[in-house]
């Protein structure tokens, strides 16, 4: 299924939250780009995929003000390198694969961040209520989110698209 669909279209569907999910949900931080990476790593080869990964996390960093330049973009880049080959223990043709390989995704990166920002940027106290939150809950959340957002609008463009758009503009009958 993931095949079949372009990566633009995905790309779009993950730009969506990067740019307004600060705005639409302010108490929910989605890791917008997460679902992304999951499928990225099934149709692309790895040095694409550091690539996209590296992008993705620059437009992070030109989209927030939070951290020092360039935190975003080494945290994708190096989560990337560490998952990448991790792809053959989730079956892409399953749903339920994306929604845990967004998990995984996502909890790694959120290690990754507070590490690198503790290095780079300034340290960020720990907790064990943030620890659980920001490893385990919001990683779940990401899943949820890539299995809803990636998965259900995937299979949509592509009935949408066997369908040849029919059934989107259904011409109406001769009026009188």
């Amino acid at each position: 299924m993931i095949r079949a669909i372009p990566l633009l279209f995905f790309f779009a569907l993950a730009l969506v939250p990067a740019i307004f999910g600060s705005i639409l949900f302010p108490l929910l931080p989605l890791s917008a780009f997460a679902p992304f990476l999951a499928i990225v790593y099934y149709v692309a080869p790895f040095s694409r995929a550091l690539w996209i990964s590296f992008g993705c996390g620059l437009l992070l960093d030109l989209l927030s003000s939070e951290f020092h330049f360039g935190v975003h973009a080494l945290t994708l880049t190096c989560t990337s390198t560490l998952l990448f080959h991790q792809k053959k223990h989730f079956f892409e043709d399953k749903p339920l694969a994306v929604f845990l390989f967004t998990a995984v995704i996502s909890s790694l990166s959120a290690i990754l961040m507070l590490l690198f920002v503790h290095i780079f940027d300034r340290g960020i106290p720990f907790s064990l209520s943030a620890l659980v939150t920001d490893m385990i809950v919001l990683p779940f959340l990401d899943g949820a989110y890539g299995f809803l957002w990636f998965t259900c609008l995937g299979r949509l463009y592509i009935y949408i698209k066997k369908k040849k758009w029919k059934i989107v503009f259904k011409q109406s009958g001769s009026t009188k």
